[in-house]
């Protein structure tokens, strides 16, 4: 008896899952950890600091595009995406060592040597996710299967997260007591964190040999110029956003992320100016979304497939916009608020990367049978995309908002405006900006019935044309 070569085995999904841990811990000690670096042990000033961070999230956002348009043109012996990811993950452990080792540099120079390892770090992380997404599409295309993979993934991103917001000050705690200075222990620190990332990198590349074989370039797709070849990355990418359904992904995503970013980077003022809570509570507490984002993953697999990703993704938003609006308005005992609180939250920042890349996967299922076009790492590499932008834009209005508050980090105390405003932006501000990606989620047609009823299809017509 042959197995389904449809369908994927458990080993398979796994295999597929580790790299998803890399992603989550390069991407989130980066998030979590880059500024307060910079500022406190690298001695670069708030404010350069801050542009630092903003000018990696403007080449993230630009390099997506090309790796995307790239990484949809590479075929070689060893497949398309697995020698892609390889060549970038060794980049990324290196990037991680010399974006966080404190350099001896004269200080108009040292943020031009941590921007240039910023871009480097951006650039190696961009070269390995958008390829490792675009994987998961040619893993199968069982709407269900595929369900079940990426909540694979979202178990290893997780557990990657977990290591991006609690290893780090445990592990430069734990060489500080080897002996080591506060600058060599973030140092290794930001080389143990790279090297946990490209090994479960390196994992999922070695595992996925079967879901990625070699492949030779179609004699209709000519080898480019530089200059033509530039400006078809962006003519490719205005055509993908163009398709009437990824319309409506590219405003959700944005919404969801920006949600993210708005309420992730605020809820540290939350918890210790308007909640009392100290700085062990707090990071109680973000272990807990980590903790509850990992028990809603089955629960979200068992809804998607009784239902379907759009209506499980919307129903989640809404329960917990639900909690963080009954969080603002009812007065609620501690420490039930709290928890309430971190309910709401975890709804509203965990299930977006559960649920969207698969949607993003039928998607390319969708371009591939109707547009007859095969650009996987393309429309994924929106995902990546949409995520700079969200950042940029969420920490942009968070910015504003508590300037116009009069928000004082030097003052003991707080205002009443600058405490009400913080509040608001860690409830009522996200919970608008997630309202709209429900909308837009609503909005987006390929439902599950829809997309099943498109494979049928598409076996029909290839039954006809044989």
């Amino acid at each position: 008896m042959t197995r389904d070569m449809n369908k994927t085995t458990l080993s398979e999904k796994i295999g597929y899952g580790f790299a998803s841990l890399g992603d989550a811990a390069a991407y989130g000690f980066i998030s979590v950890f880059l500024l307060f670096f910079l500022t406190t042990i690298a001695g670069i000033p708030p404010g350069i600091a801050g542009t630092i961070v903003a000018i990696g999230a403007f080449w993230n956002a630009v390099f997506n595009p090309i790796m995307g348009y790239i990484s949809d043109r590479v075929y070689t012996r060893f497949g398309r995406r697995r020698p892609v990811i390889l060549a970038f993950s060794l980049p990324l452990a290196m990037s991680a060592f010399l974006l966080f080792t404190s350099v001896d540099l004269p200080p108009a120079i040292k943020p031009i040597y941590y921007g240039i390892m910023l871009m480097l770090y951006w650039t190696s992380y961009t070269g390995f996710f958008v390829p490792y997404l675009a994987l998961g599409v040619d893993y199968t295309s069982d709407y269900n299967d595929r369900t079940v993979l990426r909540l694979f993934g979202s178990l290893f991103n997780m557990i990657g997260a977990l290591f991006a917001m609690v290893m780090p000050t445990l592990i430069v705690s734990m060489f500080e007591g080897m002996g080591m200075t506060t600058n060599q222990a973030w140092s290794s620190t930001g080389l143990s964190i790279g090297v946990i990332a490209a090994i479960s990198i390196l994992i999922t590349v070695f595992t996925s040999k079967q879901k990625d074989p070699p492949c030779t370039r179609p004699a209709n797709l000519p080898k480019e110029p530089l200059g033509k070849a530039i400006g078809n990355i962006f003519k490719e990418y205005f055509s993908v956003a163009q398709i009437d359904i990824v319309r409506y992904l590219i405003i959700a995503s944005l919404c969801g992320l920006i949600t993210f970013t708005i309420i992730m980077s605020d809820v540290v003022y939350y918890f210790t100016n308007c909640k009392g809570l100290t700085s062990v509570e707090a990071s109680t507490c973000l272990t807990l979304r980590v903790l509850l984002g990992l028990a809603f993953i089955p629960l979200t697999g068992k809804l998607i497939l009784k239902t379907d990703k759009r209506e499980t993704m919307i129903g989640a938003y809404l329960l917990g916009s639900a909690l963080l609006i009954l969080i603002r308005f009812v007065n609620i005992p501690s420490p039930v608020d709290i928890l309430l609180y971190m309910v709401g939250l975890s709804l509203c920042t965990t299930i977006y990367w559960q649920i969207m890349p698969g949607i993003f996967y039928d998607v390319c299922e969708y371009d591939r049978i109707v547009n007859g076009k095969n650009r996987s790492a393309t429309i994924v590499s929106f995902l990546g995309l949409v995520e700079a932008l969200a950042a940029g834009i969420g920490g942009q209005v968070l910015g504003w908002i508590l300037d116009f508050a009069g928000y004082d980090g030097s003052a003991a105390v707080q205002t009443d405006t600058a405490l009400l405003w913080i509040e608001n932006c860690s409830t009522l501000v996200p919970v608008a900006v997630s309202l709209i990606a429900c909308y837009a989620l609503y909005k987006y047609p390929l439902t599950k019935k829809k997309y099943e009823e498109m494979l049928k299809g598409a076996v029909a017509l290839a039954k006809n044309n044989c």
